[in-house]
């Protein structure tokens, strides 16, 4: 593929991913606000493409290619251990996630890696989000 097709799906993959959030977010995340933050967070950054339950099925997965993973799997695929981790550096962008295009922006990476070079506040609250997204997803691994 080349580096300008590249950079064109990604930024339509973002656009989509935008409005999807935008249309579908404050619906989905209302809902979940007042007893899980975490499940807030992760529908409000993750669930257009890994959908609301998180196996792949989101609003916008149907024109993503590669598709995304389901994500209920992840312990699954690690010998039973849940990666915190590794998941938690996909989502913030410092561990390249192929699906989420060019390795040096995935969809949300950009933002919480600009936030992480912010004051010191909001480092925390950037690192609170991100643990607070990675525990839903391990909340929510396949049995």
């Amino acid at each position: 593929m080349k580096a300008t097709r590249g950079l064109g799906f990604t930024l339509a993959s973002v656009a989509v991913s935008l409005l999807a959030t935008l249309l579908y977010g404050p619906v989905t995340v209302g809902a979940a606000e007042a007893g899980n933050p975490g499940k807030a967070l992760y529908l409000q950054y993750c669930s257009s493409c890994h959908g609301s339950g998180g196996q792949g099925d989101g609003v916008v997965a149907g024109f993503l290619t590669p598709k995304p993973t389901d994500i209920t799997e992840l312990a699954k695929k690690n010998g039973g251990k849940f990666p915190f981790v590794e998941t938690m550096q996909q989502i913030d962008g410092t561990q390249t996630v192929r699906a989420h295009g060019d390795p040096t922006m995935p969809v949300w990476g950009e933002s919480f890696r600009q936030e992480l070079a912010a004051t010191p506040d909001r480092q925390a609250r950037v690192r609170g989000k991100l643990m607070l997204i990675t525990e839903y997803v391990r909340s929510i691994q396949a049995k």
